[in-house]
């Protein structure tokens, strides 16, 4: 079944909303391909000095991405490095 929007054009899975996300654009942590250290501190329960710890013991993980001064943590990746972690 296609569901169709206001301007008769259908909706892709991923543009539809789910319950409980806010519709003022603020995009769910879960569905960001980027995140910033704060947030990943958040979402992970991880401290922010234990993320910038892990993030300097390896300096050519794919999991971390450096513009200028500013680290953001590739969620996917991530969370796949964390699957493989034994221990942090």
């Amino acid at each position: 079944m296609e569901i169709m929007n206001t301007r008769g054009t259908a909706l892709m899975d991923e543009d539809m909303e789910l319950p409980g996300e806010a519709s003022m654009g603020n995009v769910p942590t879960y569905r960001k391909y980027t995140i910033g250290i704060d947030e990943a501190a958040r979402y992970y329960g991880i401290g922010t000095k234990k993320l910038r710890q892990i993030i300097a013991d390896n300096p050519s993980g794919d999991f971390f991405l450096e513009i200028g001064r500013h680290v953001l943590i590739k969620r996917r990746q991530f969370e796949a490095y964390l699957d493989n972690a034994s221990a942090l």
